[in-house]
């Protein structure tokens, strides 16, 4: 039987596009497919962007979190470009990626803004997706994803100035830290590994980003700080968490800082002891990674409505509980907490759907064979 290649070529971030790899070496590692990783270094700039009236427009910038792969069937020696755009915005899009590819699959799918671009291009758009930051214990070629970085990222931001060296430097130390980063990320095994939970317990835990100057962002620590504000005063002795400490978190939310474990490792080990737990939305309405770690654990999940549309809904009552208000939320968690068979029943549920939908083996393995028009076997 002729095998099934796919080449990575390496992307210009990898905190985001950690989680195809995953799912691709996973692959790799059943001997379903081979995994070929090949030095990129192009730019990739161009971006398209859809207002809320269906009107694109054209900007010059890159797309790090958009990431490129090659898809060949040896059996028909068929070969497909398809890209993965995990970019937290639903309106902009990659237009190295759409002029390229055959397939493109967008994280944070909404009809309205993918309808128009889709009505501009012969690339078919689909939906990718709940993605989080994961790696494989099997990932190789770990020299040309960092070479492949830092490469790309120099050619972005150096120009024949008199700051040509400094920007040289600036750039290798923001993606060596960046490459440190990737590094503590947690282990596929980690989110396999699945166990009850063991106190009855809330559990809200949260960063602030860089920035306030943007009204989205200042939306999402309001709102974060008010939950957990909410969830001490209502749930005194059973909530955990809160803020992580930070600059923008210590200065402005320091009544708000969490009681849990900020490092990966340790925070995923708390998060599995609680019971329920809280998700809200990620910058730009964006699915956050949360959700993905939440759903493989078995958590009981009281979730804002998510805006993204994913291959397969979460639905109401099944996986996962939704609130809009305030009153709405703290009526779900005494719900839950008095009604031991309604937990069960989302634990169990929210676990399935983990294993069908959103772990990177069958996520990646569903948009292989979709493209192949195939199973791997």
């Amino acid at each position: 039987m002729q095998e099934i290649v796919v080449t990575i070529h390496t992307p210009q971030e990898l905190n985001h596009s950690s989680y195809i790899q995953t799912g691709l070496f996973e692959l790799e590692r059943m001997g379903l497919i081979k995994v070929k990783v090949q030095l990129d270094i192009q730019k990739n700039n161009g971006a398209l962007s859809v207002d809320e009236c269906g009107n694109i427009t054209k900007t010059f910038r890159p797309n790090p979190k958009t990431s490129f792969y090659t898809l060949v069937d040896g059996s028909t020696d068929k070969k497909i470009g398809f890209a993965t755009d995990l970019y937290d915005f639903a309106e902009n899009f990659s237009e190295s990626a759409l002029n390229n590819c055959d397939f493109y699959f967008k994280r944070n799918y909404e009809s309205r803004f993918v309808n128009p671009i889709q009505e501009n291009t012969s690339t078919k758009i689909f939906k990718l997706g709940i993605t989080f930051g994961t790696h494989s214990e099997y990932k190789h070629d770990g020299f040309k994803f960092f070479l492949g970085l830092f490469l790309t990222n120099l050619r972005l931001n150096v120009k024949r100035d008199r700051y040509f060296f400094k920007r040289i430097i600036k750039t290798y130390k923001a993606q060596k830290r960046h490459w440190r980063f990737i590094n503590t990320s947690r282990s596929i095994t980690r989110f396999e590994a699945f166990e009850e939970a063991t106190e009855n317990t809330i559990m809200f835990q949260s960063r602030c980003f860089l920035y306030e100057k943007y009204e989205d962002v200042r939306q999402i620590h309001q709102q974060r700080y008010q939950l957990i504000k909410l969830m001490r005063k209502h749930f005194p002795d059973k909530f955990l968490g809160g803020f992580v400490p930070s600059r923008i978190s210590t200065g402005k939310y320091g009544d708000a800082l969490t009681n849990v474990p900020t490092a990966p490792e340790e925070y995923l080990d708390a998060m599995k002891k609680a019971k329920i737990v809280i998700y809200t939305r990620g910058l730009a309405n964006s699915p956050a990674w949360k959700m993905g770690e939440y759903l493989s654990q078995g958590k009981v999940i009281i979730a804002e409505p998510l805006t993204a549309e994913l291959p397969v809904s979460l639905t109401e009552g099944k996986e996962l509980l939704y609130f809009n208000n305030d009153s709405e939320l703290i009526e779900k968690i005494k719900r839950v907490l008095d009604d031991e068979a309604l937990a069960s029943h989302l634990s169990k549920n929210a676990r399935t759907y983990f294993d069908i939908h959103v772990h990177p083996v069958q996520n990646t393995k569903r948009i292989l064979e979709f493209m192949l028009n195939k199973p791997l076997q």
